[in-house]
């Protein structure tokens, strides 16, 4: 059995662990409210714009007089998938629970079982850029330690470097994986085809309630403009969902980490007063007997 001063030199290193990580969850508290915060605000403009491109496509494409342009022919004649993009969005960090762990699970096998050839990978985050790099796998584009403020210096750059490998034909789809924000201890890691979109998600029955809106100059012209910013709204979209995913998880693990410290501090205390109790009563024994002779 350990002696006393081995035990309360483990009770120390379990309160100095237990410091840490609650301050690290303080620290993520505060990066997710932030994050969160962001997102939630992006949220609803992402809904509708997603919502306006797909009534554009929609007009051009129940018109006979409307002849489709390059962005709408996208989405009506989407090209078969031969060659795409993907963005690959982990952590910098650890830490941070099962995080990184789900999102290289639905990489995995969204990889093996993906017909199409990858000829441009992405990665966001130093665990994801030593995930492909374990196994194998040439990222062209690597993002490490971007800051929340530095996001949209991102989502520019592989916006418009997607959108002129697709219109010059060396990709056919633009594809992001990440983790999906739920609340702040569940998070979904989601394969998103970010373009060309799905245009049957609309809603069954929203046809009749939509106003015939007036487009200028056309409809097409609107579309090649809407394009590049739906991507770039959506993309954004994505790393403030991985984002808060990322610190809600963190948030989640430290708390209980500072839990489960908590609870080996109370047992080591117990076992520590129960040597001491031994110790005291043994000396008390020794004393009586020895009056006693």
């Amino acid at each position: 059995m350990a002696g006393l001063q081995d035990i309360r030199r483990r009770i120390r290193s379990v309160k100095n662990t237990q410091q840490v990580t609650k301050a690290m969850k303080m620290i993520s508290a505060v990066k997710l409210r932030k994050s969160q915060e962001r997102l939630v605000a992006l949220r609803p403009y992402a809904g509708k714009l997603m919502d306006v491109v797909r009534r554009v496509v929609g007009r051009i494409k129940g018109s006979t007089e409307i002849v489709p342009g390059p962005a709408a022919q996208a989405f009506l004649a989407p090209r078969e998938e031969k060659r795409i993009r993907v963005v690959l969005v982990a952590s910098d960090k650890g830490l941070c629970g099962g995080f990184n762990a789900n999102v290289f699970k639905a990489a995995h096998t969204f990889l093996h079982e993906c017909p199409a050839e990858i000829v441009h990978l992405d990665v966001i985050g130093k665990r994801a850029a030593d995930w492909a790099r374990k196994r194998k796998l040439a990222a062209s584009g690597e993002y490490l330690g971007v800051p929340l403020t530095g996001l949209q210096r991102v989502v520019q750059e592989i916006a418009e470097g997607a959108a002129a490998q697709y219109h010059a034909g060396e990709i056919d789809a633009l594809y992001v994986i990440y983790n999906y924000f739920n609340s702040p201890v569940a998070q979904t890691p989601t394969v998103f085809r970010l373009f060309p979109i799905e245009l049957e998600r609309r809603a069954e029955g929203r046809d009749a309630l939509e106003v015939a809106h007036l487009l200028e100059p056309d409809p097409n012209t609107v579309l090649e403009t809407l394009l590049p910013r739906f991507v770039e709204t959506e993309l954004l979209r994505t790393l403030l969902e991985s984002s808060a995913s990322e610190h809600g998880a963190r948030m989640a693990a430290m708390d209980k980490a500072s839990n489960n410290a908590g609870e080996m501090i109370a047992k080591l205390t117990l076992t520590m007063n129960k040597i001491r109790q031994a110790s005291i009563t043994n000396q008390i024994i020794e004393i009586v007997s020895g009056a006693n002779a």
